[in-house]
C-alpha cells in the first residue's frame, strides 16, 4: 500500500511536532530517576529516533530511507546529546548517542524492511 499525499502530509507534520518534543524532552532538566529504571532513559532515546526515523520515513515516501533522511537524523541526535552538556542536570552520554543511533538503524535494518514486506511501506 503506497502512503498518500494527505499521509505523508501529515507525517511531515507530526515529525516536525516530534523533533520539537524529543528537543524539549532531552533537553529540559533531568527529574530524578526512579528507582530500578535508572537505563529506562535509554529506551526512551532508542524509541524517540525511531519514531523520528518512521515519520521521517513516511513523510518523503518518493524517497528511500537513504542518507538524505539518516544524516539530518544522525546530526539531530548528535547535536542534542552535544547540548545536554550545558543543561543542568544533564551530561553528554556516548550511550545515550549510541541508543538514539540505534533507534534510526532499527528503523533501516528491521522496521522497515518488515514494513514493506507487509506492503505497508
Amino acid at each position: 500500500m503506497a502512503v498518500s499525499d494527505c499521509n505523508a502530509v501529515g507525517a511531515r507534520l507530526l515529525l516536525g511536532l516530534a523533533v520539537l518534543a524529543v528537543g524539549y524532552g532531552m533537553l529540559a532538566p533531568a527529574p530524578p530517576p526512579l528507582p530500578g529504571f535508572e537505563q529506562s532513559d535509554k529506551l526512551a532515546h532508542f524509541l524517540a529516533f525511531l519514531t523520528l526515523s518512521a515519520l521521517a520515513d513516511i513523510g518523503w515516501p518518493q524517497r528511500g530511507f537513504d542518507l538524505r533522511k539518516f544524516l539530518p537524523l544522525l546530526v539531530y541526535a548528535g547535536a542534542v546529546e552535544g547540548l545536554q552538556h550545558f543543561v543542568p542536570g544533564r551530561d553528554l552520554s556516548v550511550w545515550d548517542l549510541l541508543a538514539n543511533v540505534l533507534g534510526i538503524a532499527a528503523y533501516a535494518w528491521l522496521a522497515m524492511p518488515l514494513l514493506r514486506r507487509m506492503a505497508l511501506r
